[in-house]
C-alpha cells in the first residue's frame, strides 16, 4: 500500500477523533456556562439592592387599569387625639365597707359577689348574749327613770312650802337627769343594732340581730363566712354604689397641659372594640411617682353596663388645628409600617414611581395625617392619592417572581 493510501485511511479517523474532542468541550462548555448563570442569576429591573429606594414601574397601561391619581398632601383640621390608660372607678363615697359596732357570731349569711342589693335588705344574721343584756340595761333603767319622774313631782311639790326639802328635791332631780341621760345613751345603742326601742318589751328580748344594708348597690367583696365571729374592726362586705360609675385616667405630665374640662373621651372596656363616651370633669392636682396625673371623667350609657376596676384604653380628643392630609387609599400599610407611592419620572408611556415610609396620625372622614421624610419636596412631587395598593401588589408579585 502507498503512502498516500496510509494518509487517506487515516484521515477520516483523525477528523472524526477532533469532532468527538470538540463536542465534548463544547458540551462542558455549555454546563460550566448554565451552572454560572443560575448561581450569578442578574437581578430583575424592579428589585433593588440592599439600601436602595424601593421602585415600581407602569406601563401607560397599568396605569389607567390600575385606576392610578396623582395629587398632593392637603391642609384639613384635623381632631388630635391624645392616647391614655386608665381604670373605671367608683367614688369613694359611693364604696361602702358594712361592719357592726358590736361583735358577735354570723349565724346566716346569703351574699355572693356581683350580687345586686337594695337598700335595708337583711345582709346577715348575728348572734351574742351582749345583745340581751343592752336590752335588758335599757329596759333597767327606763324603769327607774319612771319612778324617777314620779319622785321628781312629788319633790317639788313638797319643796316649795318646806325649806329643808329642798335638798331633797335637787337630789332628787340630779338622779333624774343622770337617768335621763343613761337612757338616751342606751337609745343610741340600740339603734346601732338596729333594734327599735319603742317596741322593745321583756316579751321581745332577743339574742340575735339583723344587719341591713345601708345603700343600694352591688356585692364586691365578702371577707367573712357563716360561723365566724366578727369583731367591730371586721368588713362584713363590701358594696359598690354603680349609680355614679367614673373612668379614673393617668395622664403623663407632659401631656396634661393639652386636657381641659368638659373634652370628649373616647374608651373601650378591657380590650373590648365597643367604644363609649364620656366627658372630663376634674383635673388632679398631685403628681404620681410615675410622673401621671388623674383625670377624672363621667361616662355615658347606663352606669349596670360597668365593671369597677376594668382596664380603659382611652382617647381624649384634645384640639382642633390644621395638619397635612391624604386620603386613606393613598396609605398603605405592609411589614408594619406605612408608604405612599411618589412619581419619580413620566417618559414615552412609563411611570416610575418610589415607595417612600411615612408616619401617619389622626384619622378622621376618609383622611389621615401624614409626615413625609424632609427629602420629599411636597409642593414639586405628585404622590399616588388612589390606587396605591394596585401598586404594592404589583411589587410584591415583582418579588415572587423573581
Amino acid at each position: 500500500m502507498s503512502v498516500t493510501s496510509i494518509i487517506n485511511l487515516t484521515r477520516p479517523l483523525s477528523t472524526l477523533l477532533v469532532g468527538i474532542t470538540l463536542l465534548t468541550a463544547c458540551q462542558s462548555g455549555e454546563k460550566s456556562g448554565s451552572a454560572v448563570e443560575m448561581a450569578q442569576a442578574a437581578p430583575k429591573e424592579d428589585a433593588p439592592k440592599p439600601g436602595e429606594p424601593v421602585r415600581v414601574s407602569l406601563t401607560q397601561a397599568q396605569y389607567t387599569v390600575g385606576g392610578i391619581a396623582l395629587g398632593q398632601p392637603t391642609e384639613r383640621m384635623m381632631s388630635t387625639r391624645l392616647k391614655v390608660n386608665g381604670v373605671l372607678d367608683v367614688p369613694a363615697q359611693n364604696q361602702v365597707s358594712v361592719s357592726v359596732p358590736f361583735g358577735g357570731y354570723i349565724r346566716s349569711i346569703d351574699l355572693e359577689p356581683g350580687m345586686r342589693i337594695r337598700k335595708g335588705q337583711t345582709l346577715v344574721v348575728l348572734e351574742n348574749p351582749d345583745y340581751i343584756q343592752l336590752q335588758q340595761d335599757y329596759l333597767d333603767t327606763k324603769a327607774r327613770l319612771e319612778y324617777a319622774d314620779l319622785d321628781f313631782a312629788r319633790q317639788q311639790e313638797l319643796s316649795r312650802d318646806n325649806v329643808n326639802a329642798l335638798k331633797v328635791f335637787q337630789q332628787t332631780r340630779a338622779n333624774r337627769q343622770s337617768l335621763q341621760a343613761q337612757l338616751a345613751g342606751m337609745t343610741q345603742r340600740l339603734a346601732l343594732l338596729h333594734i327599735n326601742p319603742a317596741t322593745l318589751t321583756p316579751a321581745t328580748l332577743t339574742r340575735t340581730i339583723r344587719v341591713p344594708a345601708p345603700v343600694s348597690g352591688f356585692v364586691t367583696d365578702i371577707p367573712v363566712n357563716n360561723g365566724r365571729y366578727l369583731n367591730p374592726a371586721d368588713v362584713l362586705v363590701q358594696i359598690s354604689d354603680l349609680s355614679h360609675p367614673h373612668v379614673r385616667l393617668s395622664v403623663f405630665e407632659k401631656d396634661i397641659s393639652s386636657i381641659r374640662l368638659g373634652q370628649i373621651v373616647q374608651f373601650s372596656l378591657g380590650g373590648s372594640p365597643t367604644m363609649h363616651r364620656g366627658e372630663v370633669f376634674l383635673i388632679g392636682k398631685s403628681i404620681a411617682p410615675d410622673r401621671t396625673i388623674s383625670v377624672l371623667v363621667h361616662p355615658d350609657g347606663p352606669p349596670e353596663q360597668y365593671i369597677p376596676g376594668s382596664y380603659i384604653s382611652a382617647q381624649v380628643d384634645v384640639k382642633n388645628r390644621p395638619l397635612p392630609t391624604l386620603p386613606e387609599a393613598a396609605v398603605v400599610s405592609f411589614g408594619g409600617k406605612h408608604y405612599v407611592y411618589v412619581l419619580e419620572n413620566k417618559t414615552n408611556g412609563s411611570y416610575a414611581f418610589q415607595q417612600v415610609a411615612v408616619t401617619t396620625g389622626v384619622r378622621e372622614k376618609g383622611y389621615v395625617a401624614v409626615t413625609l421624610p424632609a427629602t420629599i419636596d411636597v409642593a414639586k412631587t405628585p404622590i399616588v392619592v388612589n390606587g396605591a395598593y394596585n401598586l404594592l401588589a404589583k411589587l410584591n408579585n415583582s418579588e415572587e417572581e423573581e
